[in-house]
C-alpha cells in the first residue's frame, strides 16, 4: 500500500546514527515520514565529530554558522557542533492529489511521485535549504505546486481519458512541470530530477464501466487481430511453399552447373598433373647431370686447393724453421753479449768495492791509532795490577851481595818446586 510522503527534520543522538535512521521506514498517522535533515546531539566532553559517508554537516561555533564539512573524522572542541546533517542521496516523494475534477466533473485521485535531492555541493544552497526553507516548508510548497499542476492536467481530460496521464507520451508535459518546479526551488538548493504519475483512482461505478467497455473493446480488437493473424499466417505458408519450391529448383540447377564445372576442373587438373610429371622428370634428369658436373668440378677444385695448400705449407714450414734458427742464433748471441757485459760490470763493481773497502780500512786505521795506544796502556796497567795483587810474586833485581834478596828468591823458587822453604 502506498502512503503519502511527509518530509521532516529528525533528531538523532550522534552523527553516526543518521545512516541507520535514514533507511528505516516510518509510517504514522497514515503517512510515510521521510527524514530530510538530521539534527545530531553532541556530548559535552566529546573532542571529535564523525560525518558519515553520504552526508554533509553544517557547522556552528558558539551557535553561529561557520561553514560546511564533508564526510570524515574531524577534531573539534566542545563549543563546535553540527547543527544540520544533510544526506546527499535522492529522496522519493509520493503524494496523492485527491478530488481532481475532470472535464466532465468526475472526481479522481491521482498518485504522483517525485524524485528530488538537496544540492550539497554548493554551501550556499545547502545553507538556504536548512535555515530558510526546511523540510516542512518544502513539503507544503511541493504539495501546493503539485496539486495545482495536476488539477490543471486532469481538468483538460474526460474521465475515460484520465488514464492517459500514466502514458509515456505525457512525459513532455511532466518535464515542463519539473522544470517549473526546479526554477522555483533552485534558490533553496532543491533539484527535482524526475516526476511521474504512478496511479489514477476513479470512482467505482466509473471504473467498472470503463473496465467493461475496455474489455469489450479489447475483445473486438483481439478478434480482429486474430483474423488478420490467421490470414497472414496462410499467406506466409503459401509464400513459404512457393519460395521453397523455387529455391529447390534453383538449387538443382546450381548443383548441375557446379557438377559440370567440377568435371571440367578435374579434366584440367589431370592435364596439369601429366604436364607436371613430364616437367618433373626433365627437371630430375637435369638435376642429376648438374649434380655430377658440380661434383666433378668440386673434386677438381678440391684437389687443386689441396696441392696449393701443401706447397704453401711446405714454404711456410721451411721459412719458419729458417726464421726459428735465426732467432735462436740471435738469442744466444744476445745472451752471451749480455753475460759478458754483466761480468765486466760485476768485475768493475768489485774493483770499486775493494777500493772503497781499502780506503775505509785505511781511514779506520788512522782513526784507531789513539784507541790502540790506549788499549795497550790499559793492558800494561792490568798486568801490573795483577802482579801487584799476587802475594806469591816476588820481584828481585840484581841481588849482588844482598843476602835478603837471595833468600826471598830462593824461598819463592822452592815454593814453585814444592819444597818447603822455611829454615
Amino acid at each position: 500500500m502506498a502512503y503519502p510522503t511527509r518530509l521532516e527534520t529528525l533528531a538523532c543522538n550522534s552523527c553516526e546514527e543518521a545512516p541507520a535512521l535514514l533507511g528505516v521506514r516510518r509510517i504514522s498517522g497514515g503517512v510515510q515520514r521521510v527524514p530530510v535533515i538530521f539534527t545530531p546531539i553532541r556530548g559535552a566532553c566529546s573532542t571529535s565529530i564523525v560525518i558519515p559517508k553520504g552526508f554533509v554537516g553544517l557547522v556552528n561555533r558558539h551557535g553561529r554558522y561557520v561553514g560546511q564539512w564533508g564526510a570524515g573524522f574531524k577534531w573539534a572542541p566542545p563549543w563546535v557542533n553540527v547543527s544540520h546533517l544533510v544526506p546527499t542521496q535522492f529522496i522519493v516523494y509520493d503524494t496523492p492529489v485527491k478530488e481532481c475534477p475532470t472535464q466532465d466533473n468526475v472526481m479522481v485521485t491521482i498518485d504522483v511521485t517525485l524524485v528530488l535531492r538537496i544540492v550539497t555541493e554548493e554551501e550556499k544552497s545547502c545553507y538556504n535549504f536548512c535555515y530558510k526553507l526546511g523540510p516542512r516548508g518544502l513539503d507544503e510548497m511541493l504539495k501546493a505546486f503539485q496539486e495545482e499542476s495536476i488539477r490543471g492536467m486532469a481538468r483538460k481530460r474526460k474521465y475515460n481519458e484520465i488514464y492517459d496521464l500514466m502514458d509515456s507520451q505525457q512525459d513532455k508535459q511532466l518535464d515542463a512541470q519539473r522544470r517549473e518546479l526546479n526554477d522555483h526551488f533552485s534558490q533553496y538548493g532543491v533539484i527535482i530530477t524526475d516526476i511521474s504519475v504512478t496511479n489514477v483512482h476513479l470512482p467505482k461505478e466509473f471504473a467498472d464501466t470503463m473496465q467493461e467497455a475496455t474489455v469489450w473493446h479489447n475483445r473486438n480488437e483481439f478478434k480482429t487481430l486474430q483474423q488478420e493473424y490467421d490470414l497472414r499466417k496462410i499467406e506466409v505458408r503459401e509464400a513459404e511453399a512457393k519460395e521453397k519450391q523455387k529455391l529447390k529448383e534453383d538449387l538443382e540447377k546450381f548443383t548441375a552447373e557446379k557438377d559440370k564445372d567440377v568435371a571440367d576442373l578435374r579434366k584440367k587438373k589431370k592435364l596439369v598433373d601429366a604436364e607436371t610429371e613430364k616437367q618433373l622428370s626433365v627437371v630430375k634428369e637435369n638435376e642429376k647431370a648438374d649434380v655430377l658436373e658440380i661434383k666433378s668440378n668440386a673434386e677438381l677444385v678440391v684437389a687443386k686447393l689441396n696441392s696449393e695448400r701443401d706447397v704453401r705449407l711446405s714454404k711456410i714450414r721451411s721459412a719458419g724453421r729458417a726464421e726459428s734458427d735465426k732467432i735462436k742464433i740471435e738469442t744466444e748471441t744476445y745472451i752471451q753479449t749480455c753475460k759478458a757485459n754483466a761480468e765486466a760490470e760485476i768485475a768493475k763493481n768489485k774493483a770499486i768495492s775493494l777500493k772503497l773497502q781499502a780506503e775505509a780500512e785505511a781511514f779506520a786505521a788512522r782513526q784507531l791509532v789513539a784507541k790502540r795506544k790506549y788499549e795497550a796502556k790499559m793492558r800494561s796497567l792490568q798486568s801490573l795490577r795483577a802482579l801487584a795483587g799476587n802475594n806469591s810474586l816476588a820481584i828481585a833485581g840484581n841481588s849482588g851481595d844482598n843476602i835478603m834478596a837471595q833468600l826471598v828468591a830462593n824461598q819463592q823458587g822452592g815454593a814453585v818446586l814444592g819444597i818447603n822453604g822455611n829454615f
